[in-house]
């Protein structure tokens, strides 16, 4: 009994050591497991906040993409308008391009340079002789600024080439710079074509107005380096706005269709549920007032009655 019993106690005694061992391989496993899933945690979220601003990213990229589509429509349409313009008149879309670039160098408005460069394009003249006139129109804007509007000039030029007489602000053009329209007016009626005319008109405006633009492309060149990088900076916009236009399109008829698709049960529910819904807040809007009208009422017994409780 005494052997039995001390085999026993040891057999106990290597029982608890076990549990000990196995109680500290467990703890100092769950340890070493709690600081590898702290650091996996740490990467987790790191990783979570590269996603969100990856994510928060695109999404912003997205929508400035499509919103390209319709900032920039006003831009492309009056592109489109002049470029029109001047294959109407049997000239190309690039001399349309050019002519525009070259007046919003100096103008540094859109508006202004695409009137002025579609009332050009009426005279049906060669890309050189184009450049003249806006070489011109630069000193003419140097000269006066907005006090003489070029699209205004540019528009008086057609009329007066066919009419023979100077026709609006051409007046102003000639007459601020020293030339009597009454004069100008005699060296028209001395020629034989409308060609002829335009020539006149054209090699007039250039000698007055040459030196003035040459001195303003002197002493402006920041002016006008950076007119010409915001013209290739919308121009830009414009192309990608016009790539993602169809992209735009899609999801507005996406949208008109599910629109469309869905009318029918809001009719429906509007008809035959709203008066419903209505009717039964308007009676529980009812019981709630006279539940609180009853307590206001009894108040002062339901204090006595809260007081005796």
């Amino acid at each position: 009994r005494v052997i039995i019993s001390a085999q026993v106690d040891k057999f106990k005694n290597n029982v608890n050591s076990a549990k000990q061992s196995i109680k500290d391989f467990v703890k100092e496993g769950t340890k070493d497991f709690g600081a590898l899933t702290d650091e996996f945690s740490k990467y987790g979220d790191a990783s979570k906040k590269i996603l969100a601003t990856t994510a928060g990213a695109i999404v912003g990229v997205g929508t400035a993409l499509l919103g390209l589509s319709a900032s920039t429509a006003e831009y492309r349409e009056g592109q489109a308008k002049l470029i029109t313009s001047f294959e109407s008149a049997g000239q190309s879309a690039e001399s349309a391009k050019q002519t525009y670039n070259d007046l919003y160098r100096v103008l540094g408005d859109s508006d202004t340079a695409v009137e002025a460069s579609a009332h050009l394009a009426q005279l049906g003249l060669t890309q050189q002789e184009l450049s003249e006139y806006t070489t011109t129109l630069q000193g003419v804007y140097a000269t006066f600024g907005d006090s003489l509007p070029l699209e205004g000039l540019t528009e008086a030029i057609n009329p007066t080439v066919n009419l023979g007489e100077v026709q609006g602000t051409l007046a102003d053009a000639l007459e601020w710079s020293g030339i009597s329209v009454d004069t100008f007016n005699a060296q028209l009626a001395n020629c034989n074509t409308e060609a002829e005319r335009e020539q006149l008109i054209r090699s007039t405006l250039n000698g007055m107005y040459s030196e003035a633009s040459a001195l303003y492309e002197k002493n402006n060149a920041q002016v006008l380096a950076q007119n010409e990088a915001n013209r290739k900076m919308t121009d830009a916009m414009a192309r990608l706005g016009e790539a993602v236009a169809p992209v735009n399109t899609m999801l507005t008829e996406l949208g008109a269709e599910i629109l469309a698709d869905l009318t029918p049960y809001i009719e429906d529910f509007a008809e035959n549920y709203l008066p419903t819904i209505k009717s039964v807040l308007k009676d529980v809007g009812e019981r709630i007032g006279v539940a609180i009208t009853w307590i206001a009422d009894n108040w002062e017994f339901l204090t006595t009655l809260g007081a005796v409780i």
